[in-house]
């Protein structure tokens, strides 16, 4: 049996050997990369949600921090972005059911959309809820990555977990669905 000592590495005093400092130095410079890339991503995606900065910034660190203490998984996941968007959306569950589904104000769902005025704005919001509401869960959470954050679809699929041709199909039936939609509206008048 061999004893646990303090790490060799004068700056660190973990009770490891040297070979497995050096590896979880390694996690977590690889976990700070991955939180770069993705943090903004999530926000946003939360926003779309309805949550204000503050409760996005609050469900990111909760999310991150559930990923930060099973980074090991994360890092060995299939797909990491998938692995995190799943932990992204069971925090904004979670965040949910601690508040209470409090409503949230109109003013702060507008961030990051421009109208002339405040009237259309909020008319462009409700009509693109409508919109959505029409679509499979699927379909409008691929639509909204795509057309609001802006995600190629490569980096849709990774997040879902599904391939990028997946992300087309849902993408082309949701075109297709709200197409029909409007053509239909249009015969009724």
């Amino acid at each position: 049996m061999t004893s646990m000592s303090t790490c060799p590495r004068a700056s660190c005093a973990c009770p490891r050997d040297a070979r497995t400092c050096r590896a979880r130095k390694l996690s977590d410079t690889w976990f700070a990369e991955f939180h770069r890339a993705h943090r903004v991503t999530f926000l946003k995606y939360l926003a779309l949600r309805g949550l204000t900065r503050h409760d996005s910034e609050d469900v990111v660190s909760d999310a991150f921090l559930a990923l930060y203490r099973a980074r090991t998984a994360l890092r060995a996941a299939r797909s990491p972005e998938a692995f995190a968007f799943k932990v992204l959306r069971d925090a904004l569950v979670d965040f949910r059911r601690e508040r209470g589904r409090q409503p949230v104000p109109v003013a702060d769902q507008a961030d990051g959309w421009t109208a002339p005025d405040d009237v259309a704005g909020l008319v462009a919001r409700l009509d693109f809820r409508r919109m959505l509401a029409r679509l499979t869960p699927r379909q409008a959470e691929c639509l909204e990555m795509r057309v609001l954050l802006g995600e190629d679809v490569a980096e849709i699929g990774r997040y879902l977990g599904i391939s990028p041709s997946a992300v087309h199909s849902h993408l082309s039936d949701a075109r297709r669905r709200l197409e029909d939609h409007d053509d239909r509206r249009k015969e009724e008048r």
